[in-house]
């Protein structure tokens, strides 16, 4: 039971926050693994993250930090890889089917 309390302490916040599709605001970003106009992926405090779209735009990256803005017509996103909360990730594949 101690090695998940400390794990969850170990682990930084991790937010994102989608404005009318068109901006999203990502917290907890280790690092971007790739990206091009129509899909950004990057590796997260909870695994990795795929945000799919349309003239997609980081506008904004501080690793320092961990934050991100993108700009673009926001179609969906996934997480896969390592993560110790799978039913959100399994809740946020759901609403962008």
């Amino acid at each position: 039971m101690n090695n998940i309390n400390q794990e969850n302490k170990s682990r930084k916040t991790h937010n994102v926050v989608i404005v009318n599709k068109k901006q999203m605001t990502v917290s907890g970003v280790i690092r971007v693994e790739n990206f091009n106009d129509s899909a950004i992926m990057l590796v997260t405090e909870y695994g990795q993250m795929t945000v799919e779209g349309a003239n997609l735009h980081i506008s904004r990256l501080s690793l320092e930090t961990g934050d991100m803005n993108i700009d673009g017509d926001i179609i969906g996103l996934f997480y896969s890889g390592d993560s110790s909360d799978k039913k959100n990730s399994n809740l946020f594949s759901k609403i962008f089917k």
